[in-house]
């Protein structure tokens, strides 16, 4: 058995204990980034989308109802006169108020489905936040330990001899 430690550089366990540190800094970063991104597509759609979509089928039907007032205007106004340009406008209306609904009806359910399509894939992420929060701190603890150790039997070991490069005794 060996009488003494082969330390070959305390100071890249200090570099390493540096990294760690980095780098749990920027997962954590990460993180708090993806759960902002996805509260805010959350909210997102649930707000902004949602009222937008419910603002614009409302005005489709006033649209749809002032085109539908038209043709009946133009109906009772003259009996022998052309109504296609009202019938096509109410047409464009209808077709218009469609899209909107389908667009509502779609923007509903992903609010409505948006945690259980998005939560699998973030569940992991929370056990990486757990790990970064628990594990990371335990591990850099230990390093500081052993540095401090190494440190320590370093200052009470004396240097070892170098050969002497004229064919000396090591």
């Amino acid at each position: 058995m060996a009488d003494k430690a082969k330390v070959a550089s305390i100071e890249a366990l200090e570099d390493f204990r540096i990294a760690l540190l980095r780098y749990r800094e920027r997962a954590v970063r990460a993180l708090d980034d993806v759960g902002g991104e996805v509260k805010r597509t959350r909210d997102w759609l649930a707000y902004d989308r949602k009222l937008a979509w419910q603002a614009e089928v409302r005005r489709c039907q006033r649209r749809l109802e002032q085109a539908e007032a038209e043709l009946m205007t133009s109906k009772f106004s003259d009996l022998k006169d052309d109504h296609s340009v009202q019938q096509l406008a109410v047409k464009k209306a209808r077709r218009a108020l469609q899209e909107a609904e389908d667009k509502l009806r779609v923007t509903q359910k992903w609010v409505r489905d948006f945690d259980s399509i998005v939560d699998p894939a973030v569940r992991p992420l929370d056990s990486l936040r757990e790990r970064l929060s628990n594990d990371f701190p335990k591990a850099v603890s230990s390093l500081e330990g052993m540095i401090r150790a190494l440190t320590d039997y370093a200052d009470v070991m004396p240097p070892p001899k170098r050969p002497d490069r004229e064919g000396g005794e090591p």
